[in-house]
């Protein structure tokens, strides 16, 4: 896997600023950068193609609708579904997770059930739990987080026969993995959680552009993922929903396009994925995320991949680690060996006012709780810094951010303990 190779495809990347400062992107896990197919795609499809789906008769409409419904085989290829129709597009990670929150848990969970999530959950898969869980009596149970390791020490004890919901993240966008490198633990857990009839949500949104998924393998009844988040556009994901819960899972919204027969009294629905997708769809995005999906068959192997993040990685803790009164979270050993991200703070600079000045100087890197506010505040922290990798960064790269990160971390140090002097002639 050619890394220089790779960068030429990502317009974006090649751009720079007036001083000539190139673009250092270290924040692919809030959205990764897009190559130029997959931005030719979204033009070719409103300069040559744009007509609605499922509706006209004519060439562009049957073209559109063509293309658009061939991306749903691609979409099952590549997560190895067994039926294109279990593919349904949504908006995001997000719409997918409240879809099946509204349409699937609030008509059949009741008081005394448990909905068993992790306490590393991004707030898309526990707000929606958090709401159902108010309107049903469900009680939320949270697979417990070790401080030390940031691992699941036994995640089955949590599943008993009052679980009927099973909803948790692939990996981590705070902590990166929290499973075992091959997932079997996560394996195990889906296993565990089928064994007393519960169903089971797999968040699959920072693992998408990062590991194989494989929906036999992990067998899980739901499970969501962002086009955004692997190199598609914005306003697109995809929610699998296993073929033998299509009936069991009610519209999430009602219109045009997803009935078989309607009168001024009522209504029946067309069969998945129909029956899901009401009014006009994200038609554009759609092909997008087929583009992407081209992309990523033609262009990346995931092995290599996944060693080339880790080798990221490991330049960056190594980095990290010579600057004093750093504290990195997540588990380093699994980061050097399979990781795409990395989160941490420093003593004496907040990581606001680094990214900030990284920032200036065209670095981008995320600061905050990262839409993980509980599981941040239950380690004892307001605020992280995380680099987040992609298949087009480089050493290089992560050797200039350490070169910045270190410099900002010195001037806001400095910067405080100036400010600080006067009061201490005050007392």
């Amino acid at each position: 896997m050619d890394v220089i190779k790779i960068r030429k495809d990502f317009p974006l990347l090649s751009e720079k600023s007036d001083n000539q400062q190139p673009l250092i992107y270290l924040d692919t896990s809030s959205t990764a950068q897009k190559p130029a197919v997959v931005i030719d795609t979204l033009a070719r499809f409103y300069t040559s193609i744009n007509a609605n789906v499922h509706r006209g008769l004519y060439e562009l409409g049957e073209g559109a609708t063509t293309q658009y419904e061939a991306v749903r085989e691609k979409v099952a290829h590549f997560i190895n579904a067994q039926h294109a129709d279990e593919i349904i597009f949504t908006k995001g990670t997000t719409e997918g997770i409240n879809f099946i929150a509204a349409c699937w848990a609030e008509q059949h969970l009741k008081a005394g059930d448990e909905i068993v999530l992790t306490q590393a959950e991004h707030h898309a898969n526990l707000l929606p739990w958090q709401r159902v869980a108010q309107k049903t009596g469900a009680k939320l149970v949270f697979i417990q987080l070790d401080k030390e390791t940031f691992t699941f020490k036994n995640p089955e004890q949590f599943i008993t026969s009052k679980t009927k919901l099973l909803a948790v993240t692939y990996s981590s966008n705070v902590l990166g993995d929290v499973w075992d490198h091959n997932r079997q633990q996560l394996e195990n857990l889906v296993a565990r959680a089928h064994a007393v009839g519960a169903r089971v949500l797999i968040d699959a949104a920072q693992a998408v552009m990062h590991r194989k998924l494989d929906i036999q393998h992990l067998n899980p009844d739901f499970l969501v993922f962002s086009g955004h988040k692997m190199m598609g556009p914005t306003g697109v994901g995809v929610l699998y929903i296993k073929k033998m819960l299509h009936d069991a899972v009610q519209p999430y919204q009602t219109g045009g396009s997803m009935v078989h027969f309607v009168s001024f009294e009522k209504a029946t629905w067309a069969p998945s994925p129909q029956k899901f997708e009401a009014g006009t769809p994200p038609i554009a995005a759609v092909l997008g995320l087929g583009a992407a999906i081209d992309y990523i068959n033609q262009k990346i192997n995931f092995e290599q991949l996944q060693k080339h993040e880790a080798r990221l990685c490991s330049v960056l803790i190594d980095g990290l680690e010579k600057i004093e009164g750093v504290r990195i979270v997540g588990n380093k050993l699994w980061a050097r060996h399979h990781g795409h991200l990395i989160s941490f703070m420093f003593d004496g600079a907040h990581p606001h006012d680094i990214a900030s000045i990284l920032g200036v100087q065209r670095i981008a890197v995320r600061a905050g709780h990262h839409c993980a506010q509980p599981l941040v505040h239950m380690l004892g922290i307001d605020s992280l810094l995380r680099v987040s990798f992609g298949v087009y960064n480089t050493i290089e790269e992560v050797e200039i951010f350490i070169k910045a990160l270190a410099q900002a971390v010195t001037v806001l140090r400095t910067t405080c303990n100036m400010q600080a002097f006067p009061q201490s002639l005050e007392l």
